[in-house]
């Protein structure tokens, strides 16, 4: 690696990752989707030479931040930070390294002859070579380039929606070696299709899910209905949770890596978060920043995704909200903010002809009965909700208590604590609504409704 563009292109930017809550972070190459990597393999000259060819973010790819009070160049754009980098291998694989260099390195930039530039880790202290400037990019998704399409005009119609946290990044869960290989995945998505009636989904939300599960998972669901699939095609979205790495620090992507026994990465799933299926058509996607706990850089910063389906005039969105008592959000001051936060959402496709349908795994029970914190409230959280949609456990009932079917926290393979939701507005209320018989490897089951969307 070379500090010689004068401009970032697709060869100059990177995306942030951890596997320690912030603590480290690595940088994936947009370009090639490999991470940098400092390697200290190599002798001489070449010890801590910064490569972007690692394919998983194991020792040599993760540095320590150090971010600094240095004011960042004039024309760098807001939100940018000056960082010093140390990598976090030690020299330990040379039996001949002096203590000295068995200490952490900084990544320098080294101006030599002709102006090459060249990038490695292996600065004692951090002096002006050893300072970068982290500059966010706009991103390039649909939602940052073009302006959403319009909600096309609809005859009536079901939606059949499907939520399921996976439980793909815990390792309380029953997935094989601890955590879901894609494989298994597919497999236990295949088996929790079909709804209690029968009917297959149109739209799916997801949530504890990895990055490179969802093309895996997309091809799965448009095989043949008797190959376990739908028999449709599908488009399957991420979105990433992340981490900070200071309380005024960037947004690190949390990563669904796989790592053995001694805390090795042995696998590579890419990014940790929420994902959404709909119908592979002209659809249009946007990702939410969602507030989020601070106050300890370990919790993470929770997300929200949203796709529209235009020649349904519908938009359908899916969040993981804060956990709760004894977890980043003991009193639900975190969870009452995102769940309001998820309504000014909701109102910016409804201002533009959609009928939203929204949900996933709100970490809060219904607001009946009224629930403490230490029981998964506070569950008027949920009350300004219920105010403006159906939830499924309703079946259209106006007049209904606002709870519904358990669908998490099993005991004898049964859920207890109602934590998911499927919501829809007052005019297209959820019918059939069903929890799955079995929660599979997850530690939550699967909650199905079948929407009646009126003509539009």
């Amino acid at each position: 690696m070379r500090a010689t563009a004068q401009a970032p292109g697709s060869w100059e930017r990177f995306t942030l990752h951890t596997n320690h809550a912030g603590k480290t972070i690595g940088f994936r190459s947009e370009i090639t989707g490999f991470f940098a990597s400092a390697e200290f393999a190599d002798g001489g000259d070449q010890k801590g030479m910064l490569r972007a060819r690692g394919v998983r973010l194991g020792q040599w790819q993760q540095f320590i931040p150090h971010y600094l009070d240095d004011a960042p160049f004039s024309d760098s754009p807001a939100g940018s930070r000056v960082v010093a980098l140390q990598a976090s291998e030690k020299a330990q694989d040379d039996a001949s390294a002096t203590p000295a260099e068995k200490e952490l390195k900084y990544v320098t930039t080294e101006l030599g002859e002709g102006g090459e530039a060249v990038v490695r880790a292996r600065a004692a202290t951090a002096g002006k070579w050893e300072k970068f400037v982290l500059e966010p990019v706009k991103g390039t998704i649909a939602g940052d380039q073009y302006g959403m399409p319009a909600a096309g005009s609809a005859p009536a119609s079901n939606l059949n929606v499907m939520t399921w946290n996976l439980c793909a990044n815990n390792r309380s869960c029953t997935w094989s070696g601890g955590l879901a290989g894609y494989e298994e995945l597919n497999a236990g998505i295949s088996a929790h299709l079909r709804s209690n009636s029968g009917a297959l989904p149109d739209v799916i939300f997801f949530q504890e899910f990895c990055e490179k599960h969802a093309k895996r998972v997309e091809a799965m669901l448009e095989k043949p209905v008797g190959e376990g699939g739908t028999g449709r095609q599908w488009d399957v979205r991420f979105a990433p949770i992340h981490n900070r790495g200071d309380a005024n620090g960037p947004l690190v992507q949390k990563q669904c890596a796989i790592t053995d026994k001694d805390g090795n990465v042995v696998a590579d799933r890419g990014a940790y978060g929420v994902a959404i299926a709909v119908p592979d058509e002209n659809v249009w996607y946007k990702r939410y920043d969602l507030t989020s706990p601070t106050y300890d850089l370990k919790y993470e910063q929770r997300t929200a995704v949203c796709a529209t389906l235009p020649s349904r005039a519908v938009a359908a969105c899916t969040a993981h909200l804060s956990a709760g008592y004894g977890y980043d959000d003991p009193d639900g001051t975190w969870r009452t903010r995102q769940a309001q936060q998820m309504l000014d959402i909701t109102k910016t496709y409804e201002n533009q002809g959609y009928r939203v349908v929204f949900g996933g795994d709100f970490n809060l029970v219904p607001p009946y009965p009224q629930a403490t914190a230490k029981e998964g409230g506070p569950s008027e959280a949920l009350d300004p909700v219920y105010d403006r949609y159906f939830e499924c456990g309703q079946e259209g009932d106006p007049a209904a208590k606002r709870t519904g079917d358990p669908t998490a926290n099993g005991v004898d393979g049964k859920p207890t604590r109602k934590i998911d939701y499927i919501f829809s507005p007052k005019n297209a209320p959820v019918m059939n609504c069903s929890v799955s018989p079995d929660s599979g490897h997850s530690d939550h089951w699967t909650l199905y409704g079948s929407v009646s969307l009126p003509a539009t």
